[in-house]
């Protein structure tokens, strides 16, 4: 079917306005017999439109033909799966590249983008169109045997040079002809004092001035060949794209059709208008993938929803008892948190919510808090970390403040095998209220008497996959997680749009500011004096090195050569070396020792980076800081100045440190502000890097940029949450588009929908 605006536009009306069509059928039906539909159709609605008697079931009847006549049939986009090998020759080693390179679907190669045009003129992108008479030429040597092919042309401006360094008899001599006329193609440099462009493309007249796409390709692929190949596939499988978005949306934002929308910004035309047409064309790709990014998430939020959980006794009578157990006012924060978490503990619904907050700011009092909510009620809580040293801290720090009052234990994998077997038995018989491990706690045999309550620290997919696991054990407890690391609200809808997040945004009274400073690598021992007096007065520091062992590449400081520095200077007896390399048992041991003081130095990798609590440790030194990420940086600054006492964290930077390690070095001595920092960080790496390694459960972004789109994030997340309230299991005609996609170019996200 063609494109049909018209028809679009009272499809639309229909939708927007059921009850009117209903009411006044006619009036929406008659202008139909105008667009673009089959003979069957239009008799249908001219029985319709006689008839004295209609229904509301035959309106619905004559509305889903009219969508699936729009929508072409959705199934047969199923053919944009096929592979390239049907249309191209199996043993073609471009298909092997292209595969290697993520390309292996019809879909793959019309979804690859070009980063960039070129027009061929003069004017060009990088590159210049010299156009110019062959004149003579002459072949090189060099002095270490290789040949150079010199032409030179003559062009309106003067002389200038074709140069080769790679040719042979049949190119490019055999094809240039003295006396003709011929338009070089390429990057202008300077030659034996002459303009010159080195391995020049020899552009036809028919091709000056006309839109050339470059696409970021394998290096074992000619562009030619890619493009002839997206020529031929687009001409093939054109006619069978279907539309991917509600007609709301085409409507409101005014999108192209998917079709159109592919031609303009693979085979664009007009290079007056090129950006400005390539710009519209890709603007309804940006959104359509944040947009089903927002379905996905409110989707399988609805399905968290759903599933029923248990209703805790959060009366002021309950939360009276627990008043005692602690032992310091909480922030107007951490309460406003602890409503939030309160009343999902008090709904029948499951709970799933993120608590956000700086390093420092309580998020672990009030997790322990809302766990002693759910103990108060029978039920026993677990509490799951990454590391089995924070694991231990957790452990401790609990009982520190509840020891006295509930039952606890540790379980992880250094617990000897009997002491782990009667753990286990007291966990599965009710006698422990608190478990504490990693997440080897709910994927091994343990069996809980009665588990309601889960928090899981520092994991930022974490949540999902275990919750699954846990419904399969026959589990339905509440689920806190906790985040010490702040992210800009565009980038928490990525990352948790399927949670409910709460944020602690105000640091306990009477802590201080880690003063922070930046120092050059050959200031380094200035910083090593006033650790010793740091020491001296019974305080600890932290030394950070990027690698364990030096690296012949890396031009880094190495942990293992810097601790015998350290060691020398402070003496050997008073520093420990830690890295990730180490047994589990080991690092606990001298975790054990500084915390006890009996070492009083620490040199470490980024081992140390997370959830770490050493009181007296008061001073981080982070060598090579311009390695280190923003947030990494913040994350280690924040392992001191836990006690109260003032702390101090210097930068150490080498000379040959870039802009960008300059700018997050300088963004760390202004701001303390965790989410300050992940919003200049953000800003400068992108959401790609910031993220990290790819998160469990999100689809890659093919076209969006989170820090770029932010806007359209935010809108395509209302129109989502508009959709999802009027029409939660996407049922109605109009959003069956959106199932539909779901299931073929989201599958694996969308099976996570069912978790609930």
């Amino acid at each position: 079917m063609p494109w049909d605006y018209l028809l679009l536009k009272q499809l639309s009306n229909i939708v927007k306005n059921r009850g009117g069509y209903y009411k006044n059928f006619r009036d929406y039906l008659s202008p139909i017999l105008d667009c673009s539909i089959d003979d069957s159709l239009k008799s249908k609605i001219y029985r319709l439109l006689d008839s004295d008697s209609v229904d509301t079931k035959q309106l619905d009847v004559i509305l889903e033909e009219l969508l699936s006549l729009f929508y072409s049939v959705i199934k047969n986009s199923l053919s944009l799966q096929d592979s390239l090998s049907k249309s191209f020759d199996k043993s073609s080693k471009t298909l092997v590249y292209l595969s290697e390179f993520g390309i292996e679907s019809v879909e793959d190669l019309l979804y690859h983008f070009p980063y960039r045009y070129e027009v061929i003129d003069e004017n060009s992108y990088e590159k210049s169109l010299l156009i110019g008479i062959y004149e003579s030429s002459k072949i090189i040597k060099t002095k270490n045997g290789k040949r150079i092919l010199e032409i030179l042309f003559r062009g309106n401006n003067g002389y200038f040079y074709g140069v080769w360094f790679n040719f042979n008899n049949s190119y490019p001599l055999a094809i240039l002809k003295k006396g003709e006329k011929y338009n070089l193609f390429g990057k202008v440099q300077v030659f034996n004092s002459l303009p010159s462009i080195i391995h020049p493309e020899i552009v036809d007249n028919r091709d000056i001035g006309k839109i050339r796409p470059v696409y970021l390709l394998p290096e074992k692929v000619k562009d030619n060949i890619f493009y002839g190949m997206l020529v031929k596939i687009f001409m093939k499988y054109s006619d069978i794209l279907t539309e991917t978005l509600p007609i709301s949306l085409i409507l409101k934002y005014g999108f192209m059709d998917i079709k159109n929308s592919l031609k303009y910004i693979h085979f664009p035309e007009n290079p007056k208008d090129l950006e400005k047409n390539v710009k519209l064309a890709s603007s309804r790709f940006v959104y359509e993938e944040l947009f089903y990014l927002q379905i996905i998430f409110l989707l399988r939020k609805k399905s968290f929803d759903a599933v029923r959980g248990i209703k805790f006794d959060v009366s002021m009578k309950l939360l009276e008892t627990i008043k005692d157990f602690i032992p310091f006012k909480l922030t107007n924060a951490q309460r406003r948190v602890l409503k939030d978490i309160f009343r999902d503990m008090g709904s029948e619904n499951q709970m799933n919510r993120l608590i956000q907050g700086d390093v420092g700011s309580g998020k672990t009092i009030v997790a322990f808090i809302a766990g002693v909510v759910a103990v108060k009620n029978g039920y026993q809580t677990a509490i799951i970390a990454p590391t089995e040293i924070l694991a231990e801290q957790h452990y401790l720090n609990f009982n520190k403040l509840f020891g006295g009052h509930f039952s606890s234990a540790l379980l992880t994998g250094s617990v000897k095998d009997k002491e782990k077997k009667q753990i286990k038995d007291m966990i599965k018989l009710g006698v422990i209220n608190f478990i504490f491990g990693t997440h080897a706690l709910i994927q091994e045999d343990v069996e809980f008497y009665k588990l309601g309550f889960v928090i899981i620290d520092e994991q930022h997919r974490f949540g999902v996959l275990q919750r699954k696991i846990l419904i399969e054990k026959g589990y339905f407890p509440d689920i806190l997680l906790m985040s010490a690391t702040p992210i800009p609200r565009t980038l928490s809808l990525t990352l948790y749009g399927d949670l409910d997040v709460s944020v602690i945004d105000e640091m306990p009274p009477g802590r201080k500011p880690v003063l922070t400073k930046a120092c050059r690598d050959y200031d380094r021992f200035k910083v090593f004096e006033f650790v010793k007096k740091e020491i001296d007065k019974g305080f600890g520091a932290y030394f950070v090195y990027p690698l364990i062992d030096e690296s012949d590449s890396l031009e880094l400081k190495a942990a293992t050569k810097s601790y015998e520095e350290i060691s020398k200077f402070f003496g050997e007896e008073n520093v420990g070396l830690m890295h990730g390399k180490m047994k589990s048992v080991e690092k606990q041991s001298l975790m054990e020792r500084f915390k006890k003081r009996e070492i009083k130095v620490m040199v470490s990798t980024t081992v140390i980076e997370v959830g770490v609590d050493v009181p007296h440790a008061t001073v981080m030194v982070i060598e090579n800081a311009e390695r280190f990420g923003l947030s990494q940086l913040h994350q280690l600054r924040g392992r001191v100045g836990r006690g109260g006492d003032r702390s101090y964290c210097f930068l150490i930077y080498s000379e040959k440190i870039s802009d960008d390690g300059m700018k997050r070095i300088k963004a760390m001595v202004n701001y303390t502000d965790g989410f300050k920092l992940s919003e200049i960080d953000l800003e400068m790496r992108g959401p790609g890097d910031f993220l990290g390694t790819r998160q469990s459960g999100l689809p890659e972004f093919r076209f969006s940029n989170i820090v770029r789109d932010s806007l359209i994030l935010i809108q395509a997340r209302e129109d989502a949450k508009e959709i999802i309230s009027n029409d939660p299991n996407l049922t109605l005609p109009e959003n069956r588009i959106i199932r539909e996609n779901l299931k073929i170019r989201w599958k694996e996200t969308y099976d996570l929908i069912n978790v609930g």
